[in-house]
């Protein structure tokens, strides 16, 4: 009876613990990515990376990181700073779907310098 009480919470713990989660990236991964994008909208448009670097401090989240990074490439030039949407790898939550009402390409356009 033991035995299956012992078999039983460890198979619990081990679905609680794969259960979906927040996918998160690796700080050195997340930067590259960054700057793989910026080195991207930089040569598209003829502009150097703008200064100073967009610098990931922790694990963004998967979802707000590829938000940031395609708001980069689609980025209109001049390329002078990072599109609004950057702003969500510093979250520590997740955001959610975006509104209905927000429009993500006018969101992206606007850029923090």
């Amino acid at each position: 009876m033991r035995l299956y009480m012992v078999i039983l919470l460890l198979l619990a713990a081990f679905v609680i613990n794969c259960g979906p989660g927040i996918d998160r990236v690796d700080t050195n991964d997340a930067q590259s990515q960054v700057y793989s994008a910026a080195k991207f909208a930089a040569e598209k448009c003829g502009n150097p990376i703008p200064n100073p670097p967009l610098l990931i401090l922790n694990k963004p989240i998967q979802r707000n990181l590829d938000l940031c990074t395609i708001a980069i490439t689609r980025t209109e030039c001049p390329f002078l700073g990072y599109p609004l949407p950057c702003t969500l790898i510093y979250l520590e939550q997740e955001t959610g779907d975006i509104p209905w009402y927000l429009n993500f390409n006018e969101i992206s356009k606007t850029q923090i310098k």
